[in-house]
């Protein structure tokens, strides 16, 4: 028998507008464990009308392939406002790949099939085949206000391509774009030529930025952008301040930043600059604190610093150790939005036990709890 008094309010006599209310001051774990309560809850907080501060912050995701079972693969998130991790629900694959990637709210399989579904809900959905079937080419989603069910695009750029099991060696670096909206690919013109030599993910990074899909080279230090609506390259630049080893590109609010390891006079570090994107002129905005970079580390010796990654959007960049072995630690960079001052700070470990994976896709998202498909 309920202890409820039926004089007394609760929260199923408030009004809709309030109850929303209420949810939006919720840190996101609370608001999925709220959307699971029953379906007035869930339609709420999946509105499109829905806002909350927590979800304007970028998380932290890592996705790990084990080395002999999928079922032992494992996903991560990381909650910069509550500093946490949580383990995600093992994703299922759904066409046995290991071309697993990950994108501004998104999981991808790129080959034998292309496929994706929302980071927080397994719904996975087969596309069309991509005119050029890759591995780990660079993947952005993008909007561009054309109307129909679907909001987003996807543009799937560079990878390796196969022929018959063997690597394409006339590659065309070729770039398509997705549109949900008629299940179709756009053929667009090739990444240039200067990125023939390393033009996978493993040695490109790029950024979504003001209408335009930055590419850079991780080793090569070469810069081009894709303007999304004209379809056309830039010229390839080189960008490469004093010392730096490599380097990834980042969107940040409303400035590009290039963050990279250097070899400095003093020693090792690993900086930041303000990228001017006319000119691709840059400036430092911060250097890594050296007791975060030694704690990435086992040892100061440049090929243990080799295995730092970097991903990033909004106002946070997040660095991180891609080794097993070292359990993948990683700190974050928050800057201000009002003064531009950036603060470091330690991620806390990955809740134990980790699986050792061949292979770790990370990418920096907000959340979503609006994505869903359009029914057919």
């Amino acid at each position: 028998m309920s202890d409820h008094n039926p004089k007394e309010p609760n929260i199923n006599s408030l009004s809709l507008d309030l109850t929303q209310l209420i949810f939006s001051s919720l840190p996101l774990p609370s608001l999925l464990r709220a959307s699971a309560v029953c379906k007035l809850w869930n339609s709420l907080i999946s509105s499109p009308s829905f806002t909350s501060p927590c979800l304007s912050y970028p998380w932290f995701f890592l996705f790990g392939l084990h080395n002999t079972s999928s079922r032992n693969n494992q996903s991560f998130a990381f909650d910069p406002l509550s500093n946490a991790w949580f383990l995600l629900p093992r994703l299922d694959d759904p066409s046995s790949s290991s071309a697993f990637l990950g994108s501004n709210g998104f999981f991808f399989t790129t080959t034998p099939n292309f496929s994706y579904t929302p980071v927080l809900k397994s719904a996975w959905r087969f596309t069309s085949p991509l005119k050029f079937s890759r591995l780990n080419p660079l993947l952005g989603v993008f909007y561009d206000g054309s109307s129909g069910g679907f909001g987003f695009k996807f543009i799937v750029v560079g990878g390796v391509r196969f022929i018959g099991g063997l690597v394409d060696i006339e590659d065309r670096l070729a770039v398509e774009i997705y549109d949900p909206n008629g299940d179709s690919w756009e053929l667009c013109p090739a990444l240039p030529a200067d990125f023939r030599s390393g033009n996978s993910s493993q040695s490109l990074s790029s950024a979504l930025f003001k209408g335009k899909f930055y590419v850079s080279g991780i080793y090569s230090c070469f810069v081009s952008s894709f303007d999304l609506r004209n379809r056309v390259w830039s010229e390839v630049q080189t960008l490469r301040p004093p010392g730096v080893i490599f380097s990834f590109l980042i969107p940040c609010n409303d400035m590009l930043v290039l963050a990279g390891m250097c070899n400095a006079p003093r020693g090792p570090s690993f900086n930041l600059w303000k990228i001017d994107e006319t000119t691709l002129e840059f400036s430092e905005i911060s250097i890594m604190p050296q007791s975060l970079l030694h704690s990435l580390v086992e040892s100061e010796e440049d090929e243990n610093f080799a295995s730092l990654k970097c991903v990033g959007m909004g106002n946070l960049i997040y660095v991180f150790n891609e080794e097993y072995h070292q359990k993948y630690p990683s700190c974050l960079c928050e800057i201000s939005a009002e003064n531009g001052k950036c603060s470091w700070r330690r991620v806390p470990r990955l809740p134990l036990p980790v699986n050792k994976f061949h292979k770790v896709i990370s990418f920096c998202s907000t959340v979503s709890l609006t994505h869903s498909f359009p029914q057919q």
